[in-house]
């Protein structure tokens, strides 16, 4: 029996004069150009701008370039679908180094476009069960066409922009396609008989979205189960979500197969623990990783800590990655579990709640449409039954949220989650006749106007490392000093999250730092003791240590040397 609507038989759908206040080709126009246009000005204002995330990304695409190593897409935190997809698009582009980060944000672009054709899938079937009204409603309609395609744009653009966004390399956006997808086809399912191909094909897109990011193998157990009171009789339907789930779990193989060989237990990814033991359990510090916190077990490894004033660490390991600590963070973690406590769970979720809740505040005015469209609904039943007409999808988006809650929440994470959850909450709702209609003019003005506003102010940003191409600038003036590929440095950062570019682009990995959280510490010690560092570092056999906009003074000037007109500094031994 069908759980979607409240009647038992599909009424047909009542014959209404075209309520368009713009037809549907053109609304679809505008909105596809106005996202194209947003996600390019983001892409291009921060073109040069790579997080540490990115540089593992690119280290791992490189498994898809000549002469590489397949086992690098095989990571126990970043999954395999975006970094071959990324060393793909390198390879048929035979993207230089010197541009491969700038390439990183074009490839953005398409992975965007393919997520808004997702959106688009889930848009359409989603209107097909809007448009029939259920005979508790009376006389209200659902929302008109334009207003219910304009919302639905204005949200994606909102999630995709200024919550994923484009800002730098990663795969979040790519898995939220699937999860749009995913939903699309479970809404395909509403009323119809239960198909094999449909189970399949759901299996098959979970699979996948899986390998794009980790955290879609609960969600995609969350949508077979709901697919069963989707169907017309969830009896036959049983075993074809069986059978789904295990093409899923077959698709996912290719990953996590070869991390079980490689972790020597079975492994379906380990960014939940990672996350888990870092963010809940406290063990740290965050990168460098030398206390339990309230984790259990024990570390197998861990980085060397050389000074105690300020932190300073090593950690060079026998790989070709640019930063040994970010390629896999779970390698450090290994040996250490989880351990749930009350204490630290509760602490966990509130300081979540404090980033949901920032994300929420940006959807203040869907709030007040939700609450608006409530009372036009005129009763508690008719509101019940508008909040449960499509209750698939604000549930999924509600469960991908309170998932990460538990952990970890960063906007990127939870940006597709709060999409589902707000349009299955407003296209659920109908509208009822007079004056009904212009109120839902206003809502949508507002609605759309505000969601278009602050996601043009995060578009338009601007970028963190500048508008020229430091690293690759930089990387030359290191090759002119003797630096080359494979060759190891130190780094004395200064937030630790967008200045890794240059030893990318030269092909050096990061062997030692100073605790990024820490590099003012050092800029203020003594010149004998910042000497005493350094040459630590060149005795470890780090042939340069490289620095982000350092504090210099006039006794330890002459230490140092420029590249060029960047913003990194080298000491030479």
């Amino acid at each position: 029996m069908p759980i979607l609507a409240t009647s038992d038989k599909a009424p047909s759908p009542v014959k209404t004069k075209p309520d368009l206040f713009i037809s549907r080709p053109a609304l679809r126009l505008g909105f596809w150009g106005v996202g194209i246009f947003l996600a390019a000005t983001q892409a291009w204002i921060r073109r040069y701008d790579v997080s540490a995330d990115s540089i593992s990304y690119l280290d791992m695409s490189d498994a898809v370039m000549p002469g590489g190593d397949w086992h690098r897409l095989i990571n126990g935190v970043w999954s395999p679908l975006y970094p071959f997809l990324l060393g793909l698009f390198r390879r048929l582009l035979h993207v230089s180094a010197k541009q491969e980060i700038a390439f990183g944000h074009l490839w953005n672009i398409l992975i965007f476009a393919f997520a808004f054709v997702c959106f688009e899938y889930l848009v359409s079937t989603v209107a097909r069960i809007v448009d029939v009204p259920s005979p508790e409603e009376g006389d209200h309609r659902p929302l008109p066409a334009w207003m219910y395609f304009s919302i639905a744009y204005a949200l994606f653009l909102w999630g995709a922009i200024s919550q994923i966004s484009l800002i730098f390399l990663r795969a979040d956006m790519l898995m939220s396609g699937f999860l749009y997808l995913a939903v699309a086809m479970l809404c395909g399912m509403w009323r119809a008989p239960a198909r094999w191909s449909r189970f399949m094909a759901l299996g098959a897109v979970l699979g996948i979205g899986y390998l794009a990011k980790a955290p879609m193998l609960p969600i995609g157990i969350l949508i077979l189960a709901a697919s069963l009171l989707m169907v017309e009789n969830w009896r036959p339907a049983l075993k074809m979500v069986l059978a789904s789930g295990a093409l899923m779990l077959v698709v996912g193989s290719l990953y996590f197969v070869p991390l079980s060989f490689e972790r020597k237990h079975l492994s379906l990814g380990e960014s939940s623990t990672f996350n888990y033991v870092v963010f809940v359990n406290g063990v740290g510090p965050h990168w460098y990783l030398q206390n339990l916190g309230s984790a259990r077990g024990a570390f197998l490894r861990t980085p060397e800590k050389i000074l105690s004033e300020p932190p300073a660490y090593w950690f060079a390991i026998p790989l070709p990655i640019t930063h040994p600590l970010r390629f896999d963070p779970a390698y450090w973690t290994q040996g250490v579990r989880p351990r749930v406590t009350l204490s630290r769970q509760w602490r966990a979720v509130m300081t979540n709640s404090r980033t949901l809740r920032n994300s929420l505040s940006n959807l203040f005015i869907a709030g007040i449409a939700v609450l608006v469209l409530a009372v036009l609904a005129g009763n508690t039943k008719k509101i019940r039954i508008s909040v449960m007409k499509l209750w698939p999808i604000w549930l999924i988006g509600l469960a991908g949220c309170a998932m990460y809650l538990l952990i970890n929440i960063e906007p990127r994470y939870v940006g597709a989650f709060l999409v589902l959850l707000w349009f299955g909450l407003l296209a659920g709702f109908s509208l009822p006749p007079g004056h009904g209609r212009k109120i839902g003019l206003l809502i949508t003005v507002a609605l759309v106007f505000t969601l278009l506003r602050f996601t043009w102010r995060q578009a338009s940003a601007p970028a963190g490392g500048g508008q020229s191409n430091q690293d690759f600038e930089a990387a030359q003036q290191l090759e002119r000093l003797g630096l080359r590929a494979g060759d190891r440095v130190a780094r004395i950062g200064s937030g630790g999250l967008l200045d890794m570019g240059v030893e990318r682009v030269l092909r050096v990995q990061i062997a030692g730092e100073v605790d990024f959280t820490s590099a003012s510490d050092f800029w203020a010690l003594p010149l004998r003791n910042q000497q005493d560092l350094l040459h630590v570092f060149s005795t470890r056999g780090a042939e340069a240590v490289i620095a982000t906009n350092p504090s210099l003074r006039d006794d330890n000037r002459a230490e140092w040397q420029r590249l060029g007109t960047t913003r990194y500094w080298v000491w030479r031994p």
